[in-house]
């Protein structure tokens, strides 16, 4: 997928998540790189790299000189800028995990929780959190994301059958995980959030467009076009079906999807200028 900016005044947020991308893509990258990669000009890059900087989200480096004049300063960056926690839910149990502003991942954790009830869940994902987020005591915690079986809130499709979450009908899963945690929340279907985590740090990164087959406590797939996960109706990710599975393939893989895309849409939404410490 292109990364372009916009020279809209509306479109700072989205400028800096262009560039901050770019350079999680490219870097070490120099400005005048950044610039012609995403359409926007040395002086704006400039501008939103001090930023990030002040942030610490970005680290500058420049390298010896070998003849006459300074080589440019290169941009990556800084793993230790900012966390986010990923949490998977599964009528199985709880996966989490803690990830860097590079995606690397610095722990998981696991609890076997049988179709949890919501609060029994929240109560376990607050611990959780506190466990992993001790790991980087004072570092920024961006937020966290959550994975679920989905989808939420279809009378029709929803809650049915072995691959669902019951008695979570109708509950504020955002506002609750927000509560028991107290980051900025944000959740997804186990299926999108695995495709959008491909598409930030996997194989994906090379694609615009892909067919996501994601493993499960169900199988199911979900549809990538221009970077992002299609929608269909309901607003739900646009997928083939769900077929129920006998364990999760992979089980913290959603959990560190969802950490993913915490720091994803955190820095979609202009955290770069809030971050939450910890410790």
């Amino acid at each position: 997928m292109a990364l372009r900016g916009t020279n809209q005044e509306f479109g700072r947020p989205y400028n800096r998540r262009i560039v901050l991308e770019s350079i999680r893509l490219h870097g070490p990258i120099a400005r005048g790189d950044i610039a012609r990669r995403v359409g926007l000009t040395v002086q704006t890059v400039s501008t939103i790299v001090r930023e990030l900087e002040e942030h610490g989200y970005v680290l500058s480096l420049r390298e010896e000189p070998k003849g006459r004049g300074l080589p440019p300063a290169t941009l990556r960056i800084n793993p230790e800028g900012g966390y986010a926690v990923g949490i998977h839910v599964t009528p199985l149990g709880i996966n989490a995990a803690l990830i860097n502003l590079s995606g690397d991942v610095i722990e998981s954790s696991y609890r076997e929780a049988p179709n949890a009830t919501p609060d029994h869940a929240f109560e376990l994902i607050g611990a959780m959190v506190l466990e992993l987020t001790a790991l980087r005591p004072g570092g920024r915690v961006l937020g966290i994301g959550m994975a679920l079986p989905g989808p939420f809130g279809v009378e029709s499709m929803s809650f049915v059958g072995p691959t669902t979450m019951t008695g979570w009908k109708d509950v504020a899963l955002r506002e609750r995980l927000a509560a028991s945690t107290g980051l900025p929340a944000f959740f997804e279907t186990d299926m999108a959030a695995a495709a959008i985590g491909e598409r930030l740090y996997g194989l994906g990164t090379a694609y615009s467009e892909y067919y996501y087959l994601y493993f499960g406590v169900g199988l199911g797939g979900v549809m990538v076009h221009d970077g992002a996960a299609l929608r269909g109706a309901w607003a739900m990710p646009a997928k083939s079906a769900t077929f129920p599975w006998c364990r999760a393939a992979s089980p913290a893989r959603a959990a560190i999807a969802a950490a993913s895309n915490g720091i994803f849409r955190s820095r979609r939404c202009g955290a770069a200028t809030s971050p939450t410490p910890t410790g």
